[in-house]
């Protein structure tokens, strides 16, 4: 059963009568050569290895910080695979604290962490080098600064097809749902699915349904979010952006409440690793959305769970990159968005909630060198943090792909 919308050529025309406008909403942004925004330079970790797919999603959650301050972050290396490192000490040094077993250079992973009394629980889904999709479950202590990687298992596996780009989220009942990419091995054609877990069951179910059409192009994702009285979900179906959602009364194979939002993004061949979107929730399940139209348009709109309703999208600034990555995140009272300005990072904070913004920081990376890439400048940043926010950004040194860091305060 496909959710697919109709009304393409209709947000085409928004999106265009939309892009044909100034940038506004926001305080001096684009305006890098300003006194007023402090640059960061770039700290270089010891995380390098050789996956492109190091970071590579922004629909996906790779990073989180801890409440003893500490800061973790899901890495694909190439062999072995997906990696979580862990920083005691502000980023000064990384330490790898367990591997996911089955993943190579291709797996890609999301993560939702919950505080505990003895430190976090981080819940894991991710694609597996056979192309299934695995969930692990990991508890952190923070006396002992240790990881336990606590159970692991299938929750989607088909014959013929290759699972991809998982993303996951709890609704409002406590049930998970997961959105990824399947490849049909034989058609070599893609669609976008959901399975889903009960609460209090162990067992992962597909709902049967097709997030938006199928077709040749990798470009489609599903971001499961925040919903009251149910689950939302962001999705990609190549250049044109959904919004769906259930309730919790619905069933659970019932097609969602699809319509479309931008008709424009980016094509497939100006980035490998599309979704060029990032959501974030707050408490009130009001959602926070950034995203890049095409060219290299940065799009910010926000989500009112009291009314039910996304609010006008608005036109915060252009990048001179057509391979921008936006993310979004909550750091002490703040709205943090980042995202590329050429190779380096512009940084944007709201202190009411989107209202309106204003560029504080530029983080800078170190001038390009024989070997060195800052082409494809993937951008990870935790969904919540305290100040000052961990930053990272990926680059290529060599036949190596590197880790940039950087530590970003929240600015009132």
């Amino acid at each position: 059963m496909s959710l697919a919308s109709s009304g393409r050529l209709a947000a085409a025309v928004i999106g265009g009568l939309l892009l044909s406008l100034p940038p506004v909403f926001a305080q001096g942004l684009d305006a890098v050569g300003s006194d007023a925004v402090i640059r960061i330079p770039a700290t270089i970790t010891s995380m390098a290895g050789y996956a492109t797919r190091m970071i590579s999603y922004r629909d996906q959650n790779h990073s989180w910080q801890t409440t003893d301050g500490a800061i973790h972050l899901v890495v694909n290396l190439g062999p072995p695979g997906l990696t979580l490192y862990s920083s005691f000490n502000s980023g000064a040094t990384w330490t790898a604290m367990f591997t996911l077993a089955n993943t190579d250079g291709n797996s890609t992973d999301d993560g939702v962490l919950t505080t505990t009394a003895t430190g976090a629980s981080l819940q894991l889904m991710y694609a597996t080098g056979t192309g299934t999709i695995a969930y692990s479950t990991a508890t952190y202590d923070s006396a002992a600064q240790s990881w336990t990687l606590a159970s692991t298992q299938t929750a989607y596996s088909a014959a013929g097809i290759i699972a991809t780009n998982p993303a996951f989220a709890s609704d409002s009942a406590g049930n998970l749902w997961c959105g990824f990419t399947a490849e049909n091995n034989a058609t070599q054609e893609y669609q976008e699915d959901m399975i889903y877990q009960l609460a209090g069951s162990t067992d992962w179910l597909d709902t049967g349904l097709i997030f938006g059409q199928v077709d040749n192009t990798t470009q489609h994702s599903a971001r499961p979010v925040a919903y009251a009285g149910g689950i939302g979900v962001l999705y990609e179906d190549e250049a044109a952006l959904y919004w769906a959602y259930r309730l919790n009364s619905f069933a659970l194979d019932a097609p969602w409440v699809s319509t479309m939002m931008y008709a424009d993004l980016p094509p497939e061949s100006s980035d490998p690793y599309d979704t060029h979107y990032s959501v974030v929730a707050d408490s009130a399940d009001n959602l926070y959305l950034a995203f890049i139209g095409n060219p290299a348009n940065l799009i910010f709109t926000i989500f009112s769970s009291s009314a039910n309703a996304w609010g006008p999208l608005q036109l915060l600034g252009k990048s001179t990159a057509a391979s921008a990555y936006p993310e979004v995140s909550i750091a002490d009272g703040n709205l943090l968005l980042m995202a590329n300005h050429v190779t380096d990072v512009e940084v944007l904070q709201s202190r009411n909630f989107g209202k309106s913004f204003r560029e504080t920081q530029l983080l800078t990376h170190p001038r390009v060198t024989n070997g060195v890439s800052y082409n494809k400048p993937r951008v990870e940043t935790p969904r919540y943090s305290t100040s000052p926010v961990p930053v990272f950004q990926q680059f290529v040194d060599g036949s190596e792909d590197e880790l940039m860091f950087f530590q970003v305060p929240v600015i009132n």
